[in-house]
């Protein structure tokens, strides 16, 4: 089947991956945090249905994994992944849809939770799988990988995929993230890493009465939390051959981001070259009359890949060092390396890209991912080139009234099924 073959097929699958999408949703609604057990036997009764090789491979039964294999005649090997598991979806009344509902709306829209993060690009990846079934014969082996627990760090999913030799492959496509659609196709050269830090603050209990008789925990934690805050002014060592798709990384999400005030204009132009940090759990407390004695915060700090995180760790510490409050620790969780990149020079990249340029007549460009995605795990643990292109919109995932188009997943489809005829390794 040639690649223009592929692209008639592809562009009859718009009702096909709506409902393939929906269906996805719908699954997450009995298990939302965590288990693939029902969205997998979903997928295989499609991939049975339709004569595609599947397998499925569990550490955890309820989170299992299954990968559908197209043989190829050479030896090369091109995977794809996507991961099945979603986060909660927050108040119920935030949602103009039910979360899981799956609804496909008439100007071509599918609303739920997952849909944009990623239940979206698996369906086009289903449809793509399907297409490439019919291909006789099809030069490149690929095989289509949909993981368990990506929003947890890939535990049950890509982690312990690639840990356990179960992954293994040539080049590797990332469903994840946003390839921005027709109007700002782009390829994810990788994604950021973090060093996500705990601040814990010790004290002493006494009757809420009599205050001063203790010594309160949460007083001494609001006063050091800004003290963190401050690592957002670190500026990070990073590579040169990164500046470019840095640059066009900003660009990227100053079109595609609602920045309607200086601040936020001001983040996103740091959004590479400092770290971003958030505290986004408090845990403190016991009753309402009690002094606390133990309060900590949780905060998500991500770094652009190619950074130094050890240095990172040792300005947090002695940013909290600084705040000169007793009692108050911080602990880091930071590795020699942030996340992952690969080249824009490389031949992987470079035959991406002219995909997604054949399929949308633009030059994409290439950037980094403002979250982490199973390739951390695939590049740290199998060795395999990961490169990303997503069906997201920009700002859906994890948000109220996720959805994703239906033109988005249409063009997923094509993607993914046109790259493995045109790759020649």
């Amino acid at each position: 089947m040639s690649f223009e073959k592929v692209l008639e097929e592809a562009e009859k699958t718009g009702m096909e991956v709506a409902e393939l999408c929906s269906g996805l949703v719908q699954y997450n609604s009995a298990h939302p945090e965590g288990r693939t057990d029902e969205c997998v036997a979903y997928i295989k009764a499609y991939l049975d249905r339709h004569g595609i090789e599947n397998k499925t491979h569990a550490n955890d039964p309820k989170k299992p994994n299954i990968v559908a294999k197209i043989q190829g005649l050479t030896g090369r090997r091109i995977l794809w992944v996507g991961h099945l598991d979603v986060v909660p979806e927050g108040k119920p009344e935030g949602w103009t849809h039910p979360a899981y509902s799956g609804k496909i709306t008439d100007d071509g829209r599918i609303y739920g939770r997952g849909t944009s993060d990623m239940k979206g690009a698996c369906a086009a990846a289903m449809a793509a799988a399907r297409i490439l079934n019919g291909v006789a014969p099809l030069e490149n082996t690929v095989e289509f990988w949909f993981t368990s627990d990506e929003e947890i760090g890939g535990i049950e999913g890509a982690r312990w995929l690639s840990q356990s030799g179960r992954l293994k492959g040539d080049v590797c496509v990332i469903g994840d993230g946003n390839g921005g659609g027709l109007e700002l196709p782009s390829v994810d050269l990788g994604c950021k890493g973090g060093a996500g830090t705990t601040l814990i603050a010790r004290g002493k209990t006494a009757h809420g009465s009599t205050p001063y008789l203790g010594d309160n925990a949460i007083s001494k934690l609001i006063k050091v939390i800004p003290w963190v805050e401050k690592i957002g002014y670190y500026e990070l060592e990073l590579p040169e051959e990164l500046d470019s798709a840095i640059a066009s990384s900003v660009e990227f999400y100053q079109k595609t981001q609602d920045l309607d005030t200086e601040n936020k204009r001001k983040a996103a132009e740091r959004l590479f070259n400092y770290p971003t940090v958030a505290c986004n759990i408090i845990n403190a407390g016991v009753k309402s009359n009690v002094v606390p004695d133990y309060a900590e915060a949780r905060f998500d700090i991500r770094l652009t890949p190619g950074s130094k995180p050890l240095k990172v760790k040792e300005r947090i510490l002695e940013l909290v060092q600084q705040a000169g409050v007793p009692g108050v620790e911080a602990e880091v969780r930071a590795r020699e390396t942030a996340g992952y990149y690969e080249s824009p020079d490389s031949a992987f990249a470079h035959q991406l890209g002219a995909t997604i340029e054949a399929l949308t007549g633009k030059k994409p460009i290439f950037k980094i991912l403002t979250g982490g995605t199973d390739a951390v795990s695939i590049k740290n643990y199998a060795g395999i080139p990961c490169l990303g292109y997503g069906t997201s919109l920009v700002g859906m995932a994890h948000q109220p009234d996720e959805h994703v188009t239906v033109e988005n997943l249409v063009l997923g489809v094509k993607v993914y099924a046109g790259f493995p005829v045109l790759y020649k390794g």
